[in-house]
């Protein structure tokens, strides 16, 4: 059987509900490493549906840690990129934008003022 790498990322602490809720199933793995970072390693069956995978972990624990799935370090790297630049809702980037014009408006009266 050929195996796929799974990295799980998610919420602190979320490493040792993923492993006791796998343990506990019949779902056909291999545990890998439990990185301090984040980053939990699997490896799952070529042939294994990921939304089994999921499911053996257990719909509350995906959504209590706020689970994420990667097929490679690069996409998880690329994924914490991505949070950090989406970090706000389109609409709350159009209201800090707003405000940022606002204010250089504020601060072209106070020199025309000085």
């Amino acid at each position: 059987m050929n195996w796929i790498t799974i990295y799980i990322s998610g919420k602190p602490g979320f490493e040792k509900e993923v492993s006791d809720n796998l343990e506990s199933s019949d779902f056909a793995f291999m545990p890998g490493s439990l990185e301090d970072n984040g980053l939990a390693l699997y490896w799952i069956g070529e042939h294994a549906d990921l939304r089994d995978f999921k499911k053996a972990i257990g719909s509350k624990t995906v959504f209590k840690y706020r689970l994420h799935f990667h097929s490679s370090v690069e996409e998880f790297v690329e994924s914490q990129n991505n949070v950090r630049i989406n970090f706000f809702t389109k609409e709350e980037q159009a209201m800090i934008r707003k405000m940022k014009s606002l204010d250089k408006i504020r601060i072209g009266q106070q020199r025309q003022l000085a």
